[in-house]
């Protein structure tokens, strides 16, 4: 490793560190400022808000980690062109491709750091954070829990489960509600493709059927039918398990799980393949930032280059957001869904690096 690498690899790791710890405590402030009045409200104590918070962090390294690493990039190269180094290194013989290695090995430290705290930490701290939340937010309500690939619910008069919980539209589907006298003995059961809350407070139930147990026993099916339940759906849309408290294995087997039944699984299979292409954009994203540091002008200084970094990270975020979203709706393959914002910013900014380069 020669000193010239040593010295870029040690400066990106500096702005880099800057950068993500500087999201990061952004975030926190925002949503502690957001949250702050419900969980004074509810006594939390400051032992409880730290965990909440300290649950929250790999998570949220996650989702700021492609920003600060594209702002980190920015940072890193604008000021080797402002100071004329790159000059000095082209002059030396050093090659573009060679002084751009040590910023993309850093850029790949972090994408290895944020898919490792994804499959790892992130899924257990979501869900330490959300029960937090549940217990100290909104305490006293209800909320599904996810067991055996569903979600099961303790209600007034029964016991409520889904197969899956489509929180957009505020249905369920693969519903299923048993329901039981005092000592817990099942009196009636009922069961529905899918399962929706009316503007009255009932329950539209459809392609489903009931069974009736205890002393005038019987099923009947039907195609369309009303129920009214002291239950809403509430519980269910707040106990849903989402993606991001799930490691890689258990959404796989979920959404295997959800189209072997027949329910359309395209929401859980693009959060699937995004668990994977969201921390490599880490180095993905690296591709564009360096083409554009190098075009630069040598005024202006860090905070040009900070507020180009927040341009294009907006940029980027709204078009992987909409890639994401019609993925989720089956309007785009899930694999292409995840992929596509990822092989737009390698391919924009491998011609343009091609340019830079010339």
């Amino acid at each position: 490793m020669t000193v010239l690498f040593r010295y870029l690899f040690r400066e990106f790791l500096r702005a880099a560190a800057v950068c993500l710890l500087g999201f990061l405590v952004l975030f926190l402030l925002i949503d502690f400022v957001d949250q702050a009045e419900k969980l004074f409200r509810y006594r939390a104590t400051f032992r409880e808000i730290g965990w909440y918070y300290l649950a929250r962090v790999p998570g949220m390294f996650v989702m700021v980690s492609p920003v600060g690493t594209l702002l980190a990039v920015l940072v890193t190269v604008s000021l080797r062109v402002r100071n004329n180094e790159l000059t000095a290194m082209f002059s030396g013989g050093v090659s573009l491709a060679r002084a751009c290695l040590p910023i993309l090995l850093g850029c790949a430290i972090i994408s290895a750091l944020s898919l490792a705290s994804s499959e790892v930490l992130a899924p257990a701290g979501n869900r330490i954070s959300r029960e937090v939340e549940r217990l100290r937010v909104r305490p006293g309500k209800v909320a599904a829990q996810f067991s055996g690939n569903r979600y099961w619910m303790r209600g007034e008069g029964g016991i409520l489960s889904a197969q899956v919980v489509d929180a957009p539209s505020g249905r369920l589907r693969g519903f299923q509600y048993i329901e039981v006298d005092r000592e817990l003995r099942p009196l009636r059961r009922v069961e529905a493709r899918e399962a929706r809350i009316l503007p009255d407070g009932g329950w539209e139930l459809r392609n489903g059927w009931e069974r009736r147990l205890g002393d005038a026993p019987g099923v009947e099916s039907f195609d369309v039918r009303t129920y009214r339940l002291p239950e809403t759906v509430d519980g269910f849309l707040e106990g849903e398990t989402a993606p991001e408290e799930m490691t890689y294995a258990q959404l796989s087997r979920y959404a295997a799980e959800v189209r072997r039944r027949g329910y359309e699984a395209g929401r859980y299979e693009t959060d699937l393949q995004a668990k994977i292409s969201y921390p490599l954009l880490n180095v993905l994203i690296s591709m564009l930032a360096i083409p554009f540091a190098l075009r630069a002008p040598r005024s202006g200084g860090v905070w040009r280059s900070i507020g180009m970094g927040i341009l294009m990270g907006f940029a980027c975020y709204v078009v992987l957001s909409a890639s994401l979203s019609l993925g989720r709706k089956e309007i785009l393959p899930p694999l292409l869904a995840a992929w596509l914002p990822g092989l737009l910013f390698t391919g924009t900014g491998a011609v343009l690096l091609r340019g830079a380069g010339r």
